[in-house]
Order: structure tokens, then sequence, then C-alpha cells
């Protein structure tokens, strides 16, 4: 009995020494793994984080993950980078988190799935006090959790929150956001209506060359309680030329009707063509147009 009891004991601390010694070897491949990858000896670096990745290194999987959505001397690959990204994150390295949102956004290396994606943004966010985010990144993160919230996807449509989220985007200069904000502020969705602050974001947002914020400022000189119709005419041509179909096609109606300039059917149906052959969504605008029309109605 005694013998059986010693052999069990003896089991049991030569297990738990293997366990310790492949505990000691992880860490040692993750350190060598990423101190290779600082030194750009990727092909060096990336046996020892993928053994360290293995043994449940988030660190050695997000270093995974960089070199494969960088291509540092490998070739390109965003699915098998995102696949480093979520497992990094999911391991609780919070310079992940940011990147697994993405990955299910694009549905690179897994299914997309906002709802994933949106949990790895919020987690981003909580953390982001403790990560190294650029502010290229925090802009993409703001901007991700306003257009989520604004479109629903992933989570239920509230104008409130995309407020809150657009108007930190836009607040860190974000030109999409500053648009959406003047959109928001303009309709009252989810803030209390200011046309003045409206205005003020839809043109910072067109100081910076974006084609909505442009569009926007073309809507607001047009719909404006004193009309500047050459102001509107000159957004919507700026803004047409980088190719947004509601201004290419608010200048169709320029034309067409001859406002500003002299009336021309070709070029009035010239512009209503570019706006139908157009991919690129022009959901705001209309849906600003449309608040337009409503209210022209009520007066």
């Amino acid at each position: 009995m005694k013998k059986t009891i010693y052999q069990f004991a003896l089991i049991f601390i030569t297990l738990s020494f293997l366990t310790a010694c492949t505990g000691n070897i992880d860490s040692e491949s993750e350190n060598k793994g990423i101190q290779h990858y600082k030194n750009g000896e990727y092909q060096k670096a990336i046996p020892l984080l993928e053994k360290a990745e293995d043994g449940g290194s988030s660190s050695a999987a997000f270093y995974l993950g960089e070199i494969f959505r960088k291509g540092e001397g490998v070739n390109q690959d965003f699915g098998r980078s995102c696949t480093h990204y979520i497992k990094s994150a999911k391991g609780g390295n919070n310079n992940a988190y940011l990147l697994a949102g993405s990955c299910f956004v694009m549905g690179k290396g897994v299914k997309q799935d906002f709802a994933e994606a949106l949990k790895w943004f919020k987690k981003a966010s909580d953390e982001s006090e403790k990560t190294d985010l650029t502010e290229s990144d925090k802009k993409y993160l703001t901007r991700s959790l306003a257009t989520m919230y604004y479109s629903g996807k992933g989570t239920l449509q509230d104008f409130s929150e995309a407020a809150k989220w657009a108007e930190k985007a836009a607040e860190l200069g974000d030109a999409n956001s500053q648009a959406v904000m003047a959109f928001l502020l303009y309709t009252g969705q989810g803030v209390l209506a200011d046309r003045k602050a409206a205005r003020i974001w839809a043109q910072k947002s067109a100081d910076q060359g974006n084609d909505l914020g442009e569009v926007l400022m073309g809507v607001f000189n047009q719909y404006a309680d004193s009309p500047d119709m050459k102001a509107a005419f000159d957004w919507y041509e700026k803004s047409a030329k980088q190719g947004n179909p509601a201004a290419q096609y608010q200048l169709g109606t320029f034309y067409e009707e001859g406002i500003i300039v002299p009336e021309d059917i070709e070029k009035a149906h010239a512009c209503y063509k570019q706006a139908a052959d157009s991919k690129k969504s022009d959901t705001l605008v209309k849906a600003l147009m449309d608040f337009e029309a409503r209210q022209k109605k009520q007066k």
C-alpha cells in the first residue's frame, strides 16, 4: 500500500515538474519570439511565437497577427492575422480587442458577426487608457461604434448612443463623424436639434474635403430660411466630383430647372446617370432630404 502511494506521489511530482518545464519553455519561446520580431527577424520569430501561442500566450498570438496583417517576412494574409488577433483577444490581450472587432466586421478569418464586433469594440473602449491606441485607432473605434448604433448593426438602433460616439469621433477630427454629427444635430435624432451647431460640424467636415460634409453644406444652404443657391450649387459640385450620388442628383435638378445655372437638360441627364450608376451609399443625405421635405409640408 505504501509502495502504491509512493508511486502515485512520484508520478504526481513528475507530472508537476513536466508541466512547470513546459510553462518555462513557452515563456522562453514567447520572449525569444518577441525579441526576434522586434529585431525584424520574422522567420526566426514565427515558429517560436507559434509554440508560445499553442501554450496559451496571448502576446505571441498578437504578434503573429501583426506579422500576417503587415506581411512581415510572409505573404500578407488578413484571414490568418484575424485568427491570431481573435485568439489573442480571447486570451485577454487588450491590445487585440480593437483588431478582433475589425475582423468580425470584415468577416476575415471568421464569419461576419456585428454583435461580436460590437462586444470587442466596447471592450477596446473600456480599456482604451491601458492600451497604445493611436489617434487613428481612436477615430476608427469611436466612428465604428457610432455607425453600429446608428444603423442598428449588432445591437438595437440607438440614436442617442450613436450621437455620443459620433461626437467623440468628431472631436478627434474624424471628418465622416463630423458630418454624422451635423446630420443628427440638424434633425434632432439622439440629441436636441441645433442647426447652428449642425452647420459648424458640417463646415468642419467639408473643410477636410469630406464629400458627405460638402453635400450637407449644399443641403443646408439650399434649404436655409434665406437660401443661398449659389453656395449650395458650389458645394454640390465639389461633392459630386468625389462621386457622391446625392450631390450628383442635386446638381441634376439645378441643371434641369435652371437654378443659378442655365437650363441644360443634357447636363442634367448626365448628372442623374452618374447618381444612378454610383455604388456609394447616400443613406444619410437621403434621410436629410426626406426630413426637409416633411418640414416643408408642415409649413
